[in-house]
């Protein structure tokens, strides 16, 4: 009869014997995490200030105390695609894992001087995942030969990972963006300048929509003007904290990487109208360090109303171009308004 209340002590409450879950969590702590996401799924952040265009940013600042608030709404399907071992065949194959992504960016900016200005950018996101590919960190198993006691496993990027109970969210913040831009010269036809953003780490690093850490992002700017005609050119880096995703079912295998990288932009920007712009812009970026890396490149078109000289709205679209690229969205929708309280001479444009 002790001998048998000993026995009861010894179980837990689903009748599974304690010391099995004390081996379990001391193996699964152990076990490195393979399943890294933390990186930012959104290779198209808007610009900081309405003087920029949609996605490239000019050296045209804001003037002396000028202060306004933009918001930005995107969209983008399939935005992140992976090669994943297929667990039922063993074999590779391409997952849409990120299958769908919405975002909003709030933001402000506030120039200082003529020639220098300050802004920030609050943004949040919403991943749509591709099941199978993510998994579940908590599924039932029958009893069997090698787990008697149908102890639950895991599937997808949980596999091979310590236990948990918190799934990969959904919806969350990302990485809010600060950063200073200054304006070095501006003539007639040409403004060069620069602008030095930093990526704050309190996005959800857990569900691809932040970074590991702080990263510094410095570029330079170029551009040129005429009547009705703007060009832009930036050129920068990003300076950050890698993360590395490895297969979570052949955990040897490493996936998909970020490091250090170049970036680039170059957009073109038409005023049609009086109130009425058209324009084309590129982005991309360039690794430098790491393995399983891969560079970006994006192209937008974008239509640029400007109502009032206080407001600018802009509705831009376009995709990726790189196919090979795991970061590369088959459709990008991006819709942005941007209010000025004292906005320069000829308003925001």
């Amino acid at each position: 009869m002790a001998q048998k209340r000993m026995s009861n002590r010894q179980r837990g409450r689903n009748g599974q014997p304690r010391w099995a879950w004390l081996v379990f969590f001391i193996l699964s702590g152990a076990t490195a995490a393979r399943a890294d996401n933390s990186f930012d799924a959104v290779l198209t952040p808007p610009t900081m200030d309405p003087y920029g265009m949609v996605v490239v940013e000019r050296a045209q600042t804001p003037q002396r105390f000028e202060f306004g608030v933009n918001a930005v709404f995107g969209y983008a399907h399939n935005p992140f695609n992976l090669t994943l071992t297929d667990p039922t065949t063993n074999s590779d194959q391409r997952y849409n894992l990120i299958q769908d992504q919405l975002t909003v960016d709030l933001g402000f900016f506030l120039g200082l001087w003529d020639f220098l200005s300050i802004a920030a950018v609050l943004p949040m996101g919403v991943n749509f995942y591709d099941d199978s590919a993510i998994g579940s960190p908590l599924i039932p198993q029958a009893p069997s030969a090698m787990n008697p006691t149908g102890f639950p496993g895991t599937s997808g990027l949980y596999n091979n990972m310590p236990r948990q109970n918190v799934e990969i969210s959904q919806t969350g913040a990302r990485d809010p963006r600060l950063a200073v831009k200054g304006r070095f010269y501006s003539g007639h036809h040409f403004e060069i300048g620069t602008i030095l953003e930093l990526t704050l780490p309190l996005g959800d690093s857990s569900s691809f929509l932040g970074e590991k850490n702080v990263t510094f992002r410095p570029r330079l700017l170029f551009g040129f003007f005429f009547s009705r005609l703007n060009l832009a050119f930036s050129f920068g880096g990003i300076v950050r904290e890698g993360s590395q995703l490895y297969d979570p079912y052949t955990p040897t295998t490493l996936r998909f990487a970020t490091g250090q990288e170049l970036t680039w932009g170059a957009g073109v920007n038409v005023h049609a109208h009086r109130v009425v712009s058209l324009g084309i812009e590129g982005v991309g970026t360039i690794p430098v360090s790491g393995s399983a890396t891969s560079p970006t490149a994006t192209l937008l078109g974008s239509v640029s109303v400007r109502p009032m000289e206080r407001w600018r709205i802009q509705l831009a679209g376009g995709g990726g171009l790189l196919p090979s690229s795991p970061m590369n969205a088959d459709g990008r929708l991006i819709l942005g308004f941007a209010y000025s309280f004292s906005p320069r001479e000829g308003g925001l444009r």
